[in-house]
């Protein structure tokens, strides 16, 4: 009888590691794993993380809402913790710790190794900002690898890699930290950087060959554009991402970083018609989500996730947050590859 790696998700979104632990799958068939459980409060994640994972019955996975909460005691048993959890700290619901609390008041990172110490989950797969190891999240990273080791998963316990989507095949920009433990610790070899997977694909590859309507800025708002970031031209022979922030337009095919729509950092630049009019987008969901490494047809006929009817505005915020599915199957291939 095959081991089945129990999961439990934290943070979960639309379950970028359920879908990448499908990938998993697909390239190990081996591997069986079940997932227990997840943890996410916000009622549109939840929605869309139900309309596309189930268990084997069919049914929706228990939601163990607000990491904050959660009594680990009451959790069932799991092998491994997998989740991105954000560094901010948590305003209203701390770990009632006080100055015994090392992660700062209601810091993420500090429910997660609250519920491992308990749990003991022989695998912890993070996800962060590349900037987690320095600066002002040092000291919380430090906490980290102490607790770890006090916990039992080695004298160098947390394996860690900063890995850019665009290296794996996908045409965005986006760097995140990624970390891997195991309980008694890891081979001394062990690495968390699989072969870079590069390809001739740019950001014209993964565009809808018929955005909607909505999407296309006005001429007027375009005008508006080019005079408020001092651009000259939005003529390209090639489809082209615009940053905003950056105030250019990235010449090289690449996505900048996918974010929440609030940041309006993103425009997609077409190549002009035979009237050599501009024209100027926002990205559909399809495309950011296809950025997100899904297998989404740019005819839209096959879909692999499930939007659940949500919102422009809602699916956009899930994509910005989520993880790049393409990368995590490839990551999480290469990890038990070694084990």
């Amino acid at each position: 009888m095959k081991e089945k790696i129990r999961i439990f998700e934290g943070f979960a979104g639309y379950g970028g590691a359920s879908f990448g632990l499908k990938r998993l799958k697909e390239n190990l068939p081996d591997i069986e794993y079940e997932v227990i459980g997840y943890s996410e409060f916000d009622k549109f994640a939840s929605k869309l993380f139900d309309a596309n994972h189930r268990d084997a019955n069919g049914e929706p996975f228990k939601n163990w809402g607000d990491i904050t909460q959660i009594d680990p005691n009451e959790l069932p048993d799991f092998d491994m913790f997998m989740g991105g959890f954000p560094c901010q700290p948590f305003s209203s619901a701390g770990m009632q710790m006080g100055t015994e609390d090392p992660y700062g008041r209601g810091a993420m990172l500090g429910h997660i190794i609250r519920i491992c110490k308990v749990k003991k989950p022989k695998y912890l797969f993070l996800e962060n900002v590349k900037g987690f190891t320095h600066g002002k999240f040092q000291p919380i990273h430090d906490q980290l690898v102490k607790d770890l080791k006090e916990m039992g998963y080695g004298e160098n316990p947390l394996r860690k890699a900063v890995l850019n989507t665009k290296d794996y095949g996908i045409p965005q920009n986006r760097e995140r930290l990624w970390m891997f433990a195991r309980l008694g610790g890891l081979p001394e070899d062990f690495t968390m950087t699989p072969e870079k997977q590069e390809n001739n694909m740019r950001l014209g590859d993964f565009l809808d060959y018929k955005p909607e309507s909505f999407l296309y800025l006005s001429d007027a708002q375009i005008e508006h554009l080019k005079e408020k970031h001092s651009i000259d031209s939005f003529v390209v022979d090639t489809p082209l991402c615009f940053d905003v922030y950056n105030k250019k337009i990235k010449k090289d095919g690449f996505s900048i970083t996918i974010t929440q729509p609030e940041h309006n950092s993103l425009r997609v630049v077409e190549v002009p018609k035979e009237d050599g009019k501009e024209i100027v987008r926002k990205m559909s969901v399809h495309e950011q989500f296809r950025l997100m490494g899904f297998r989404i047809s740019r005819d839209l006929k096959n879909v692999e996730i499930n939007f659940d009817g949500q919102s422009y505005s809602q699916l956009s915020k899930r994509a910005g947050n989520g993880w790049d599915v393409n990368l995590v199957g490839i990551l999480l291939t290469h990890i038990f590859r070694q084990l």
